[in-house]
């Protein structure tokens, strides 16, 4: 984790986040925030922390940037795993595991790479076992001693997978799932 840039400041001040909050009217709990990175500073607040420690206004803006970053990026890693649930939601009814990702893919695509991506690698997954099931539901009703075991090892690999993969994007850990064919093509 690095030391935030108000921090550095303060230091080299020689000032606790107590004299700092004293100094410059700012609580100590939000120089506390400001400086783990719990949140994103107004710019009033930096312009009186600023101000107290004898600094360009300037020199703290990317405090809050890279705070608008990393809330970017919590936004992202929150909603890519809806992609990866989904799907498993949609297991209990047919199609539906392929229904609500993409919807979900069409609202998302565009936003950003990592959208676009899982939702296409989630996609290509189950549309492909999809195909396989149905077949096996054929085969189920013509010959059970066959259909029956094929249906049980697709419909379990898809939930498996789904789940594995579901917990490894929560991880922010990469993705994989094989048996795909790619109906959507992943640029790399």
């Amino acid at each position: 984790m690095s030391i935030s840039k108000l921090a550095i400041y303060r230091r080299k001040k020689g000032l606790t986040q107590e004299q700092l909050a004293e100094l410059s009217g700012v609580t100590t709990r939000t120089i506390q925030r400001i400086e783990k990175g719990a949140v994103v500073p107004h710019i009033q607040t930096l312009k009186m922390l600023a101000n107290c420690l004898d600094i360009e206004t300037e020199l703290l803006m990317d405090v809050a940037e890279g705070h608008a970053e990393t809330k970017e990026k919590t936004k992202s890693s929150s909603i890519i795993p809806l992609f990866h649930l989904l799907a498993l939601l949609g297991l209990g009814f047919p199609i539906l595991n392929i229904i609500l990702p993409f919807i979900l893919w069409l609202m998302k695509k565009d936003e950003g790479p990592d959208f676009d991506t899982q939702g296409r690698k989630v996609l290509n997954f189950h549309l492909t076992l999809t195909i396989l099931f149905f077949p096996a539901i054929v085969l189920m009703v013509l010959y059970f001693p066959v259909g029956f075991p094929l249906v049980v090892i697709i419909y379990g690999t898809m939930v498996i997978m789904t789940l594995l993969n579901l917990f490894r994007c929560i991880n922010l850990q990469p993705v994989r799932y094989p048996f795909s064919y790619p109906f959507l093509k992943i640029d790399q």
